[in-house]
């Protein structure tokens, strides 16, 4: 009995620890996402392949070691037809001596070969090759290739890392713009629910009518639509955030920081007087780099005129039997030893590459062409989010003065509601007013936030 009371306690325990939250400032929830985050760990293994890939690439050009071993059995040895030498000269000799007439000699029509079988129905060999790359041009470039590669394998895991940080930013901050609302929306509910129980009493008493009541209890029932709508979006947005960082999507959090202060701490280093640079953004040396893949494409092309050379080292032994003997150490075994140079030297081909060469020509034209436009593209989108944020932090600032005097307005009216100087018309405006102001105001935050974003993302290599 009492080891079953320990089982259930220690699972109740379990179970109780399980339901703890998980505390998450934004910087532990962004360093989170660079260890766990599902596209990051495919990104550094993109890095790993590039690596291997350069590895492999390099073995070509070293030495390559081959083994062989290898049996023969001839169930039926291939016959050779000979010509028939014996024959003639047998037959001189019995004509010189006169012991045959020439009548007697066989006719020229009749068949002057024989069947022979050569060779033996059992056969093993086994041997090493050596083979060494001496020369090649395309193995040269593409060596190069591969270390290019590599190169830009890790500036895509640079951006990736970039574009994770950002968006577990935004949903952060969204998180924290909706969980402020629904507190706010919630202390608006706990007002107007106490002072729909005062009107009810004060309509009990005959002091209003039944209209102000119902329409104060109009207002409760939108308000608490409202908040459970926020809530349903908080749980939503946070699961969001769990799945962009790498964490189980049903393990409960709590968000550590606060808005305003991540607000606070907005840079306005992007917005100094300092020139924009399109060639310190990771898309711009993206494009970069496939530039340079296309240049050493071209060149890759270019170096099939020239010849390839190899050296090569070949040892075998072989033994030929008539029966299956080849373990028996007393047998013989035939060396054969071999060392050579190959050199290989393109001659004609029929045009293939030289139309090779002007199609990588081609395409090096698009990549130079796409390089520009990205640079371009990132002017523009600059300036874009420069304007962009200069107006999303005017529009924040307003909003933010907007809610304190729709506060303002809200609380002077339900005083007067409560002194019988306003109505419920009046005091549902207000709070629809304020309610509006609230939501325009988060709404300014998450803008302010994203634009932010967009701007620092651009600097981020600066």
């Amino acid at each position: 009995m009492r080891k079953s009371f320990v089982v259930v306690f220690v699972f109740a325990c379990l179970l109780s620890g399980a339901q703890e939250s998980t505390d998450l400032s934004l910087e532990q929830a962004i360093r989170y996402a660079q260890e766990n985050s599902p596209t990051l760990k495919n990104a550094q293994l993109d890095v790993e392949i590039a690596k291997k890939k350069i590895m492999e690439t390099t073995a070509i050009g070293l030495p390559q070691i081959n083994g062989s071993v290898e049996y023969q059995n001839f169930l039926d040895i291939p016959t050779t037809l000979l010509p028939d030498f014996i024959s003639p000269a047998v037959y001189g000799v019995l004509l010189q001596e006169g012991l045959i007439t020439p009548a007697q000699l066989p006719s020229s029509d009749e068949a002057q070969f024989f069947p022979a079988k050569f060779g033996t129905q059992h056969n093993a060999a086994y041997g090493v090759t050596l083979s060494q790359l001496i020369f090649s041009g395309q193995y040269i470039v593409g060596l190069q290739a591969s270390r290019v590669f590599g190169n830009m394998s890790e500036l895509g895991l640079q951006k990736s890392a970039t574009d994770i940080k950002y968006s577990v930013t935004e949903t952060y901050c969204l998180i924290l713009s909706l969980q402020e609302n629904a507190i706010i929306l919630d202390s608006n509910l706990v007002h107007f629910q106490k002072l729909l129980r005062e009107s009810e009493a004060m309509f009990d008493q005959g002091f209003i009518e039944e209209t102000n009541v119902d329409q104060l209890k109009l207002n409760v029932s939108n308000i608490d639509n409202a908040v459970n709508s926020l809530k349903r979006q908080i749980e939503a947005a946070q699961m969001l955030l769990k799945y962009q960082i790498g964490m189980e999507v049903t393990l409960p959090v709590r968000l550590t920081d606060d808005l305003e202060k991540i607000l606070n701490g907005t840079s306005t280093e992007v917005l100094s007087g300092s020139a924009f640079n399109p060639s310190a953004v990771i898309d711009f040396q993206l494009m970069e780099t496939q530039v340079r893949l296309q240049e050493l494409s071209l060149k890759r092309e270019k170096s099939a005129y020239l010849p390839t050379m190899a050296g090569y080292f070949s040892y075998s032994r072989k033994a030929m039997r008539d029966e299956f003997n080849f373990f028996d150490s007393e047998q013989s075994w035939y060396p054969t030893t071999l060392v050579g140079i190959k050199l290989e030297v393109p001659i004609w081909s029929s045009g293939t590459r030289h139309t090779k060469i002007q199609q990588a020509q081609l395409n090096l034209q698009k990549s130079i062409t796409s390089r520009d436009m990205v640079g371009q593209a990132l002017l523009l989108q600059y300036e874009q989010a420069r304007i962009g944020y200069l107006s999303a932090l005017d529009k924040y600032q307003h909003e933010k003065e907007n809610v304190a005097i729709a506060e303002k307005i809200l609380n002077k009216t339900m005083i007067k509601f409560r002194e019988g100087l306003s109505s419920s018309m009046e005091l549902t405006q207000a709070q629809m007013q304020h309610q509006s102001a609230q939501g325009n105001y988060f709404a300014a935050v998450f803008e302010l936030v994203s634009s932010r974003n967009k701007m620092q993302k651009l600097f981020e290599n600066k």
